[in-house]
């Protein structure tokens, strides 16, 4: 599995290109830029995944459906998206808990910074949106987050048992077994 990151958009949301098994995977596209096709130069994406539904992670999919990428997010975030973006082109696949993606990346439906939040959990990598940051973890003050969903959430990912490179929605990468010993959220938890 290949991983790069791209930051974007005026609240720093992080992309990240997966290619796996002969499938181009852009995960949270913040914006159609040109920061972002600069950042893709000639490569085509197979797929779209969205963490959640807010307007930070969805502002390019269009353009890049419109560019032969199919579009994927969890059934209950579709109101966010319809919300930020009352007139948008049909999502072309809901995911749900369980999902392989590519037959590598599982789906993990964590929900607590929205409803339809996701985490996609690959070979030594946790995608994790905005459920875990480096030594923080995503608002649940916002409509349709839940301060009770995040901390079962937060619970089902410390207690993964392998130690996973963590890529968050925002600011630098991690490990499960640095947020484990340092970060006050979860330390909150125990």
């Amino acid at each position: 599995m290949q991983i790069e990151s791209v930051c974007l958009g005026a609240l720093a949301t992080n992309g990240y290109l997966v290619c796996v098994a002969g499938t181009t995977i852009l995960i949270d596209p913040a914006e159609a830029s040109e920061a972002l096709f600069t950042f893709l130069g000639d490569r085509r994406v197979d797929l779209v995944i969205n963490t959640h539904g807010h307007f930070d992670h969805i502002g390019g999919d269009w353009e890049l459906q419109t560019r032969g990428a199919r579009i994927m997010l969890h059934v209950a975030d579709l109101p966010f998206v319809d919300h930020f973006h009352p007139d948008h082109p049909p999502i072309d696949e809901t995911i749900q808990e369980g999902d392989r993606i590519a037959g590598t990346l599982e789906v993990l439906h964590l929900p607590g910074h929205s409803p339809g939040s996701v985490a996609l959990l690959g070979d030594g990598v946790l995608f994790s949106g905005d459920l875990l940051f480096a030594g923080s973890i995503g608002r649940t003050d916002l409509p349709g987050s839940s301060p009770t969903d995040m901390a079962a959430s937060l619970r089902r990912v410390i207690d993964l048992r392998e130690d996973l490179r963590v890529c968050p929605g925002h600011g630098e990468e991690t490990t499960l077994e640095r947020e484990r010993k340092d970060n006050p959220f979860v330390a909150a938890l125990r």
